[in-house]
């Protein structure tokens, strides 16, 4: 039984799944919730590419004790939970944390007859004779004792398989899950593809069945519904019945009286929030005719489409209302309706119109679904999807404290942002916006003086007049922030400060050229004379050490040059925001101490001096009459190859340090360590001179050479400078960031 803590970070390394499309950086991570049962509801993932080294070398605070188990097949459980149920099938290629825990057996055996078994009553119980606590921790799970025997009983097995199928067919409809296709008005009728492309979507097709059932498309938006509901209780209640036979199968297995069972069954009721009813599951046939959710499914349909709509859009933009023949939000669902209702599709339209409000048709053929789409759609999916928008809005309302409607408003693509959003913007929806107003407002300035019309005629189109000046108002406010957003915003990085690193990278070039080598050198001496002969010379655990950590240590190093280089360049150009942790990382990770214990760079240092040091003369050279093995130790002990770049004071530190009287009598290694605290102390002089928040590090490389949405940071990040300019909706500031 394991659990991690991986990272004490979650909004830098966590995101939602479908906020990412790199996923080979990010990995999905069981992190528990309510939905654990059979098959947990997984929608995180971490980033872990290049296994999580951006993680490792954020804070010594982070812990991977288990990494060598993460991907590996195994029963998630969450360990916190008012009732039982909490264990599941977690397939490979997952990763598990602190909240989100894993079991794997040691020896190679199927996971599915454990899961009816740690699910069943009588484990239940087991675990409440262990604690009254709802933490179910490793080590509590760890110590119930189970019997070889249950995994070989195939119906436990076949239970088991059947439950995670019935569950994984009810992540079909849910717009968070990995596995999501569409919602259940979609799916009765369509067979479509997953809505993500991940990578993770692969394991489950032997799970769904192809022919999945279907309804025939000139049923009504109300049967589809029922029918909908049908099969949800269905399920809910194939899963009960499964539970009921995994558990007699386990009782009959130890023998185990009626009466007991009912024992257990009044224990776990008595002790967990859980009640007798919370298992009855209502007959599917009494579903009602019209459903209590019905405006639920309804939603859900459009808001499916609008995801569609936005993420197929040729540039990932599409105007509320369009101009010069653009087709607008609505239009765009509309062709929806009918590429999946067909010849029915008028008729799906106008039911769902009905449902959506009482606003009757007029000139709007769907004045409903048009409100729908205007006013809530985007808050609609802002609360679907946990506070994490992949399609945003972007609107003029709120830039003028008296606008009279909207002026202009559009849906973005979050996966389509980049730095040409604002000239598409302007270019292509802006300008033809601006002269369809123009066009109605000198209309509309004529007819309401016109006196042949009627009182009502000439103030509509007073009406018409003062909304088209206000929305052309509100887009000359949006033109003007977004040639904000564009322009350049210099990082708080001085040119002393830039100096600084710009002085120190060749310094970190040169402690990671004499690292590699005497590395090097340390191989050359174990190939050539064995293994026996190396830990005799140095230690038993010498070599292991080294050969963990030398890889991150020159590429650590490397990448702290590279962050040197980087944040030495114009302050009017980006900088990754996780490259500033390179500068505190050599502190605490890679310059170590020269004791032997340490692990950072400088404990070899240790053995160095020990084996190489008398084989050196006076001037810190190898004497002559040296084997070759004595002169490859004693070039390990040496000084570095030019001592110039060192500063004299660190010399004099490490002559503190080390209580010698004269620089001059240091030994020759002390050159290498004096680098080493050289790098570290303007490390961290440069490390006090970076923000240390990773999100104003991120917001600084979004927009220091004009706003440049980078999807690597997620939808909170990318999307914090257009609502502090106030073009997105109120509830991006409220929900979202």
């Amino acid at each position: 039984m394991f659990y991690d803590t991986l990272t004490a970070n979650d909004e830098r390394f966590y995101r939602k799944h479908w906020e990412v499309s790199d996923f080979e950086q990010f990995k999905l991570i069981a992190t528990g919730g309510a939905d654990a049962w059979i098959a947990p509801h997984i929608n995180q993932v971490v980033k872990w590419g290049n296994n999580g080294t951006q993680i490792k070398r954020f804070s010594n605070t982070v812990r991977t004790p288990n990494e060598d188990l993460y991907g590996k097949e195994g029963l998630a459980w969450n360990y916190i939970k008012d009732t039982g149920r909490r264990f599941g099938y977690q397939p490979p290629g997952r990763l598990f944390s602190a909240t989100g825990y894993l079991f794997v057996p040691d020896e190679e055996q199927s996971l599915w007859p454990m899961v009816s078994v740690l699910n069943s009553n009588l484990y239940h119980s087991l675990i409440l004779s262990i604690t009254i606590s709802r933490n179910w921790t490793a080590g509590y799970v760890g110590s119930l004792p189970w019997y070889n025997f249950l995994s070989e009983i195939d119906e436990l097995e076949r239970i088991s398989k059947e439950m995670y199928k019935t569950k994984m067919v009810e992540r079909l409809y849910n717009p968070t899950s990995p596995y999501y296709v569409g919602p259940p008005l979609v799916t009765t009728i369509l067979s479509s593809d997953f809505f993500y492309k991940s990578p993770y979507v692969n394991d489950i097709d032997q799970w769904i069945e192809e022919d999945r059932e279907t309804i025939p498309t000139n049923r009504s938006i109300v049967e589809m519904a029922r029918h909908a509901e049908k099969q949800r209780l269905e399920r809910i209640s194939r899963l009960e019945e499964l539970s009921d036979q995994a558990d007699d199968v386990i009782y009959e297995s130890f023998d185990i009286s009626e009466d007991t069972r009912e024992e257990i069954l009044n224990e776990i009721f008595l002790r967990t929030s859980e009640e007798a009813g919370d298992r009855e599951v209502p007959d599917p046939s009494s579903a009602p005719d019209i459903p209590d959710d019905l405006d639920q499914h309804v939603k859900d349909l459009v808001h499916h489409f609008a995801m569609e709509a936005v993420r197929e859009a040729e540039d990932g933009i599409i105007p509320l209302k369009g101009a010069d023949d653009q087709p607008d939000m609505v239009e765009r669902i509309v062709d929806r309706f009918h590429g999946a209702y067909g010849e029915y599709a008028e008729d799906r339209l106008v039911e769902v119109d009905d449902i959506l409000g009482t606003e009757s048709a007029g000139d709007e053929a769907y004045p409903n679904l048009r409100a729908f789409i205007e006013e809530v759609v985007f808050e609609y999916h802002v609360e679907t999807m946990e506070n994490t928008p992949i399609f945003w809005k972007l609107t003029t309302e709120q830039l003028l404290a008296d606008a009279k409607g909207e002026g202009f408003a559009c849906f973005v693509d979050y996966h389509q942002l980049d730095a040409s959003l604002f000239d598409r913007l302007s270019n292509q929806y802006l300008e033809p916006r601006k002269a369809e107003l123009r066009e109605r407002r000198s209309a509309a300035n004529r007819r309401q003086s016109d006196e042949s019309l009627s009182t009502n005629e000439r103030a509509e189109a007073t009406e018409e007049f003062e909304f088209c000046s206000s929305a052309l108002e509100q887009i000359a406010e949006l033109e003007e922030v977004m040639q904000e957003l564009g322009s350049t915003t210099e990082r708080d990085f001085d040119e002393d400060d830039r100096q600084l690193v710009e002085e120190l990278a060749p310094k970190v070039a040169a402690f990671r050229e004499e690292t590699a080598e005497r590395i090097e050198t340390l191989a050359e001496l174990r190939e050539r004379n064995g293994e026996e002969w190396f830990q005799d010379t140095f230690s038993d655990n010498f070599w292991n050490a080294v050969d963990e950590w030398r890889e991150e240590w020159l590429d650590a190093l490397d990448e702290l040059e590279h962050a040197c280089e980087e944040y030495a360049k114009s302050s009017d150009e980006p900088v990754e925001a996780h490259l500033a942790d390179l500068f505190d990382y050599f502190n605490w990770r890679l310059k170590g101490s020269d004791h032997y214990s340490s692990t950072g760079i400088l404990f070899i240092t240790y053995y160095f001096e020990r084996e190489g040091g008398d084989l050196l003369n006076e001037d810190g050279e190898p004497f002559e009459n040296l084997t070759d093995d004595e002169r490859l130790l004693a070039s390990l002990a040496m000084g570095i190859d030019d001592a110039s770049i060192i500063d004299e004071e660190y010399f004099e530190q490490i002559a503190d340090d080390e209580d010698i009287d004269d620089v001059a009598d240091l030994p020759p290694l002390a050159e290498f360590k004096a680098l080493a605290e050289e790098i570290d102390d303007r490390c961290q002089t440069v490390d006090k001179q970076i923000p240390s928040d990773w999100s104003a590090r991120a917001l600084s490389e979004i927009t220091t050479a004009g706003y440049q949405p980078n999807q690597k940071h997620g939808v909170a990040i990318n999307i914090t400078p257009l609502a502090e300019k106030r073009i997105v909706p109120e509830v991006v500031e409220d929900k979202v960031i």
